[in-house]
């Protein structure tokens, strides 16, 4: 092992872990917790059997031993039945007289643990079979919601009052450090009688059942309910604020969900800080943060995932080493890890499994005293939530909504590839565009929904100096009838003509850089249509369109309409169409593609848009990185202490993970001087040279995580 493999953090002493868990939990919340537990209890009580072992002593004792200093407690499920005496809800029959969330709370302060709140919104078997009425009515009709295990009411519904009514009662009685609301969204485009009277109030209309995103109606309603959601998550937020000043947030893992939940990303603005659980893998996990990083008010944000392969599974566990990456994705971003269990249906823990998360709570808490600062990045991937649909679902039945997400499809697709290229990127959304001036460059790709607002501060960023990669429809007028435009026409250098090809068409190069990116290739497949545009005065095209040979979906048996039976080679005549165009605008460039091929897996394509990425990046970067594609680096400016803390964390897929080093060259805040580069948590002085507007120091072979302080003056 080299010099940072995992053992060197080293499991802290049981005394000295106490007296770092006791040191944190003096913080001030949430700062104080990166080590953060969620047990699942959503039990019911039809048999007495069902918590009837819950021990609250032994339960937060366990919990503690394994080193989390924060515990979110449930005080109600979605199975609607209350974990505290309410004089409210419906308490569950295993309370008996006691208090499984008072207890709970009283333990945790014993042992200097934070205390959260975790209270299931909407989704509530309880409230759903107690008042028919408010339940959630999808438009397959009333015999739907009565399938599956949950049961969800409506937040237009008299449960809004109910919902406020029990926080206010849970916020007045306990003493806690903030309080989690999980599934603050539609879990179905709902035709209640309470939606259908308040938009017939609002609107003067029938909310319409049938997807058509040129439909004014339908855009109208949808918007309606992002409204009504986000109105819904206020109340609750001021209510439990009007209480006490305790941190508030609503579940944050629908902001790459599509339009069925009927999330917007303004719910961040009921959130003190975002959180919310994933299971996507590394690539979405690091995309999550950067987003989160950026739509958070408080730091840190927290990210969650499972201990076992998911939440649909109660007992096979993760491999240690992919608990321990996961946990280290939260900790190179300087966010909180969540790990999610679920409680045995008796009430105890499964103790061994707590004996296993301990390896990994000791394996990230020795860099917690290092964690902190503002991300550095030179290029923004700008997610549209608005974009995050089908624009090709026409006339469909919402209960037949498809799952096509081409814009979030593009996004996830290009941080893979700035990953994996060590192109040090950030994420900026709709609901934070003022943060673009950050940045040297930003990717808007496949974005239907720009607006002229929106387009207007994209082009005084081009105009500023900035690098704008464009793909596909991004900036075309969406609702335009005739005559349509991108938005962005002058900056990008393109007029809009229509579409060329159908399922399968092709970028053939003519630049002889992107040629060599290609290579041994001669054309990029895009499985799609592409944008057709004529090129204005002073664009340089360096790919054009071509076509199949023949087009894919004539050809049969029958009439042998193909030119290989099994693919569909591109024309033997290049095509003339501008398929990637670079303009000059303002002081900056702006790059544009005819289809977001940052989408697509082929290496060929990664390698075309890396290529065209570090070509017009204006330099120097915050960092370079010279290791292996599975090695994510990011940089934290932490100003006050006067130093930059650097980390690199291996996402390989091999299980466990082989050693691996890297050469890093980190950009020198300007008229300042590195004074020295330490490891941590061991503070080993690392060798290091100025080499040009870096300074450059050879990382070590590591396993997981390495992490690296460097002190300027």
């Amino acid at each position: 092992m080299g010099l940072l493999a995992a053992s060197d953090a080293g499991a802290a002493s049981p005394a000295g872990q106490k007296a770092a868990d006791a040191n944190m939990a003096n913080k001030k919340w949430p700062q104080g917790a990166y080590r953060r537990i969620l047990v699942d209890t959503h039990v019911p009580d039809w048999d007495e059997r069902l918590l009837a072992k819950f021990d609250a002593s032994r339960y937060v004792d366990t919990i503690a031993k394994a080193g989390f200093n924060s515990v979110m407690q449930y005080a109600n499920s979605h199975v609607g039945l209350c974990l505290w005496p309410t004089e409210i809800g419906q308490v569950h029959g295993a309370l008996k007289g006691r208090d499984f969330f008072g207890d709970v709370m009283k333990e945790c302060a014993r042992r200097g643990l934070h205390r959260v709140a975790y209270y299931s919104l909407i989704y509530d078997i309880w409230a759903f079979d107690t008042h028919p009425g408010w339940r959630v009515l999808p438009d397959a009709g009333a015999e739907e919601v009565l399938k599956g295990r949950t049961g969800t009411v409506c937040p237009n519904s008299p449960y809004r009052d109910h919902a406020a009514a029990c926080v206010r009662e849970l916020t007045s009685k306990y003493d806690f450090d903030g309080i989690f609301l999980d599934m603050t969204f539609w879990p179905a485009v709902c035709y209640c009688a309470h939606c259908v009277e308040r938009y017939w109030k609002e609107s003067n209309a029938e909310p319409p059942r049938v997807i058509d995103w040129d439909d004014p109606e339908w855009r109208r309603f949808q918007k309606s309910r992002e409204a009504w959601m986000l109105e819904f998550a206020h109340l609750i937020t001021d209510t439990i604020h009007s209480v006490r000043p305790v941190t508030v947030t609503h579940q944050s893992a629908l902001i790459f969900h599509g339009w069925q939940v009927g999330v917007p990303l303004e719910l961040r603005d009921a959130c003190d800080y975002v959180g919310g659980d994933f299971y996507g893998g590394p690539t979405q996990y690091s995309l999550v943060c950067k987003a989160y990083d950026g739509l958070t008010k408080v730091k840190p944000f927290e990210f969650y995932t499972s201990r076992t392969i998911d939440l649909h599974d109660f007992e096979s566990v993760k491999p240690l080493d992919e608990l321990k990456i996961s946990a280290a994705v939260a900790t190179l971003h300087s966010a909180a890890s969540l790990l999610i269990d679920a409680i045995r249906p008796d009430g105890t823990l499964n103790e061994a499994a707590y004996e296993y998360m301990a390896k990994v709570n000791a394996f990230t808490q020795p860099y917690e005293p290092f964690l902190g600062g503002d991300l550095q990045a030179d290029v923004a991937i700008y997610y549209d939530k608005e974009s995050n649909y089908d624009p090709d679902e026409h006339g469909v039945p919402v209960s037949k909504a498809g799952n096509k997400h081409p814009h979030l499809d593009a996004v996830i697709g290009m941080a893979r590839i700035l990953r994996e290229n060590h192109i040090p990127y950030g994420v900026v959304t709709n609901a934070n565009l003022d943060q673009l001036t950050r940045y040297k460059a930003v990717i808007i790709s496949d974005v239907w929904e720009m607006t002229a607002e929106q387009a207007a501060r994209f082009r005084a960023f081009v105009t500023d100096g900035g690098l704008l990669y464009a793909s596909g429809v991004t900036s075309l007028d969406r609702l335009a009838k005739k005559d349509r435009r991108f938005h962005l026409e002058d900056v990008l250098g393109v007029r809009f003509q229509g579409f060329a090809g159908t399922t399968c068409t092709y970028l053939t190069p003519v630049d002889m850089q992107v040629k060599a990116s290609v290579w041994p290739q001669q054309n990029v497949t895009f499985p799609g249509k592409m944008v057709k545009v004529e090129s204005l005065p002073g664009a340089e095209v360096l790919a054009t369109v071509t076509l199949p040979f023949v087009r894919p979906e004539i050809g049969t048996s029958i009439n042998r309409r193909f030119a290989q039976i099994w693919s569909n080679p591109p024309s033997l005549e290049a095509g003339t169409d501008p398929g990637i165009v670079v303009h000059s605008f303002g002081k900056g460039k702006a790059i544009w593609l005819a289809a977001p091929i940052e989408s697509s897996e082929h290496v060929i394509n990664r390698s075309v848009v890396a290529n065209l990425l570090r070509r017009f990046i204006p330099g120097p970067v915050a960092f370079e990185v010279e290791a292996a594609p599975w090695v994510e680096m990011t940089l934290m400016h932490q100003p006050s202490e006067h130093c930059l803390l650097a980390g690199l964390l291996s996402l390989q897929n091999q299980i466990p993970p082989l050693p691996v080093g890297a050469t890093v060259r980190v950009r020198v805040p300007q008229g300042k001087l590195i004074t020295k580069v330490q490891s941590v948590p061991g503070r080993v002085l690392i060798p290091h040279k100025a080499k040009g507007p870096f300074v450059e120091f050879r990382v070590p072979e590591f396993n997981e995580l390495a992490m690296f302080l460097l002190d300027y003056a």
